[in-house]
């Protein structure tokens, strides 16, 4: 678990920064990038997960890591839609992990996909020239990245699916207060709110690879299974 004794230690660092300030910005911006960079390796070396599984969530979180590193400078309109891009891609690898294939349109789907199309129109108004067809197309990335976190855990419910679809909800909520906060209006805290909630995301997503070796123990009454991931 020493990656991820470096994860927390390095979470702590970036946020202690947020509030003191770091007057280095080579510093500030590696204390930035490196909570999720680390989450990586200990989702691929720390537990030697080397399942195709594992390899898509470790792809996501060093996109994830990238869009850390360019949202730093996210005051700036080229560096966000760089991170905003590097992001679209982490949430594409991880609904592929997810298995976003498989996503049946049952009435948490509906709902699902009903919340993604009101939030890009509530945040809507507050978008201009490509933000507004970048942040439509992220939007349904993200919402078909939980989409297919939630699917999954109904197939199938067991502890690293659950770990996985809680992480993908508090992602979209993370976001959400980005993006309220960013084009619509100032959210007091907003800043607490979404890095808090997406750390947690992230370190739940990837403690979703965290399974016995005689596989995931299921929650409440055992189901059959289909062979996956």
């Amino acid at each position: 678990m020493k990656t991820f004794g470096l994860f927390v230690v390095s979470m702590t660092a970036y946020l202690t920064s947020v509030y003191t300030g770091t007057p280095n910005e080579t510093v500030a911006v590696v204390l930035k990038s490196l909570p999720v960079a680390t989450l990586a390796v200990f989702v691929q070396v720390e537990k030697r997960c080397h399942t195709a599984y594992a390899r898509l969530l470790a792809a996501g979180l060093m996109f994830s890591a990238v869009g850390d590193f360019c949202l730093f400078w996210q005051h700036l309109p080229q560096w966000f839609i760089f991170g905003l891009l590097a992001f679209a891609v982490a949430q594409l690898l991880y609904a592929l992990a997810f298995d976003v294939t498989r996503v049946t349109f049952d009435g948490t789907t509906v709902v699902t996909m009903a919340t993604a199309v009101l939030t890009y129109a509530y945040i809507l108004p507050g978008l201009k020239g490509v933000m507004t067809s970048l942040c439509g197309f992220y939007a349904i990335l993200i919402f078909s990245m939980a989409a297919a976190a939630t699917s999954r855990l109904r197939r199938d419910v067991t502890w690293p699916r659950l770990s996985a679809c809680v992480g993908a909800v508090l992602f979209v909520v993370s976001d959400f207060v980005l993006a309220v906060n960013k084009f619509r209006f100032p959210i007091p805290h907003a800043r607490f709110l979404n890095l808090s909630t997406y750390f947690m995301a992230q370190c739940l997503i990837a403690f979703s690879v965290l399974e016995s070796g005689e596989g995931p123990k299921a929650l409440g009454r055992p189901k059959s299974r289909e062979k996956e991931n």
